[in-house]
């Protein structure tokens, strides 16, 4: 008899698979004397592009008129689906967000990776705000704190 694993266990350790080869790649690209700026630019360009890929997606679930409520939706579900744990705030048009528990964060520290390799704040970064853009023109995303700098949290602000 065929066995399977439940949807939920299966999506945890695709995601876990990712995360994993993701930071190794990162740092197996540092072992071979590739540039930071280098890694971070690419890895950046391919952030962005995910983050615009899932804006088409979510576009026809929310319209034409997207809202900022719309927005902290696309996150949460995004931050679900990347196994971050979050809390947000709204204060009118802009978006808080704490990011208290990162699985990208936990990879490149059981990797030892070094601090200023960490980049996947940067990432994090570049497919949120690719991610709010596809949705609303004007929005924009910013980091402000983050892990691998040393700080408790990540901190994200989102404006449009």
């Amino acid at each position: 008899m065929e066995q399977t694993l439940p949807i939920e266990e299966l999506a945890q350790k695709r995601l876990d698979a990712l995360i994993y080869s993701y930071s190794l790649l990162v740092k197996n690209l540092k072992e071979e004397g590739v540039p930071l700026e280098t890694v971070k630019k690419a890895s950046d360009k391919t952030w962005a592009m995910l983050g615009h890929n899932t804006a088409k997606q979510l576009k026809p679930m929310f319209g034409e008129n997207v809202t900022i409520e719309n927005l902290k939706q696309s996150g949460m579900m995004a931050t679900g689906v990347h196994g971050m744990e979050m809390t947000e705030k709204f204060e009118g048009d802009t978006i808080r967000t704490e990011y208290t528990k990162c699985p990208w964060q936990e990879a490149n520290m059981a990797l030892d990776m070094p601090g200023d390799w960490r980049i996947c704040q940067s990432g994090h970064a570049a497919f949120t705000d690719a991610m709010y853009k596809g949705l609303i023109p004007s929005a924009q995303y910013k980091l402000t704190n983050t892990m691998p700098a040393g700080d408790e949290f990540c901190a994200g602000t989102t404006t449009i």
